[in-house]
């Protein structure tokens, strides 16, 4: 005759749906230009830029700037190739910019160069304009930021984790870059625009936020590497980098709220939604973890329960928006609706198993249960791996520009054309 010793034990180890809601994250687009605003480097500096090595660099400067522009166009987007091109052009346009900047009083252009840019991070997206050679490189360097992010995207969706990870790190930084570096020069140069005239991404506080947001998401993809592999993880470890992602995610929501707010309200509020479960998942995430290790360590039965009760908590739908606790109703929100099932299961998962050692604890430990966790036995700060990939934009040198031979009987209406290029390219 079996016992009910004899009888295979049921597999409470932690389930998929916990590795697929860890991992959840926002696809963001990448920037884009407007197609039917044609800009030709050979022609506008036709005149000023006929040494060979300028021509060259001009000529590259079209065929590279017309790569990435199809990149961006495309059906659909390649984010692999996006940060390729975008690569590729970046040396030749920082070439241009630098040769302006040096040689100012040669640089006198045939024809205006007007960009215009469509941001990717907008929820209404429209095409930004400025003659401002800077505002195309930092746009091109955000083509690379945010295709990296959608590499990571990728990467995350066919389950390739740890690749997903270090695409986040050096998404996270491209944008340390432009809010610590890039952008800041921008300012300084005396630019007259105003952020409300240009992409979101273009903003100092929009970028440093981002730079924290893809931090978060690289040490979400470094869970779900732990949780994918074979055998029991290290729970105590993934508790605390789980909280770790909480406190980022919350560090970047009071980051835009305090520092960006006007940005914050350009972009899509389905995506703040978002942050707004990881926030709570991540803080459930942690205590379930918390409470698998206290249990295995088999000494303190009556705390893992209460930790796991409390788990289960935040994993709960809120009341109201104002709750201090719980999640919102993802079923009534089209865009994270995908996430019911998943979400589901998980509290399945934890309410059965809380079930179970309750179970155990009546019958076999007999330890006392505190109704809430106690300050002391709480984790007091998670753990940030602060995954960045260092980006830098190498130097330039630049080419030779000149002027024109009938540069000196140029007309009154000529040199005030000149004038106010001059001032368009002290933007730059």
């Amino acid at each position: 005759m079996t016992s009910q010793w004899d009888l295979p034990k049921e597999d409470m180890s932690h389930p998929d749906s916990a590795i697929r809601l860890a991992s959840a994250v926002h696809r963001f687009h990448c920037p884009k230009t407007n197609p039917d605003r044609k800009v030709s480097f050979a022609k506008s500096f036709n005149s000023c830029g006929k040494h060979e090595k300028t021509r060259k660099t001009m000529l590259k400067c079209d065929d590279t700037r017309k790569r990435l522009e199809e990149a961006l166009s495309a059906t659909s987007v390649s984010h692999e190739r996006v940060v390729a091109d975008a690569r590729k052009y970046l040396p030749f346009i920082h070439t241009v910019l630098v040769s302006c900047k040096f040689q100012p009083e040669m640089a006198r252009l045939d024809e205006r160069l007007v960009f215009e840019w469509q941001s990717g991070v907008e929820t209404k997206p429209k095409f930004y304009k400025s003659e401002a050679i800077m505002m195309d490189v930092t746009m091109c360097i955000l083509c690379e930021g945010l295709g990296k992010a959608g590499v990571a995207t990728e990467a995350s969706v066919a389950g390739e984790f740890a690749a997903a990870s270090r695409e986040y790190a050096a998404a996270a930084g491209v944008f340390q870059f432009l809010a610590d570096d890039h952008l800041p020069k921008w300012v300084a140069r005396g630019t007259r625009v105003a952020e409300d005239d240009l992409p979101v991404e273009c903003c100092v506080d929009t970028a440093k936020g981002l730079s924290i947001l893809f931090q978060a998401n690289a040490q979400q993809m470094a869970v779900a590497t732990v949780l994918i592999k074979a055998g029991t993880p290290n729970y105590s470890l993934v508790a605390k980098l789980c909280l770790g992602i909480h406190e980022q995610l919350e560090e970047f929501v009071v980051y835009m709220r305090e520092k960006a707010f006007t940005q914050m309200t350009r972009i899509d509020k389905d995506f703040f939604t978002l942050i707004t479960f990881q926030v709570s998942l991540q803080k459930a995430l942690s205590l379930y973890f918390y409470a698998r290790s206290l249990w295995e360590q088999q000494s303190e039965y009556g705390l893992a329960i209460a930790v796991l009760s409390e788990a289960t908590v935040h994993l709960r739908t809120k009341e109201s928006p104002t709750s201090p606790t719980g999640m919102p109703d993802v079923a009534k929100i089209p865009p994270l609706k995908a996430l019911t099932k998943d979400l589901n299961d998980l509290r399945g998962h934890m309410g059965h198993l809380l079930h179970l050692w309750e179970k155990d604890n009546s019958s076999i430990y007999f330890e006392s249960v505190p109704r809430s966790v106690p300050a002391d036995k709480k984790l007091e700060k998670g753990l940030c791996m602060n995954k960045v990939e260092k980006y830098h934009l190498a130097d330039a040198d630049p080419v030779l520009l000149s002027l024109p031979e009938d540069a000196l009987k140029r007309s009154d209406s000529d040199l005030a054309r000149e004038l106010q290029e001059r001032l368009n390219a002290g933007e730059d």
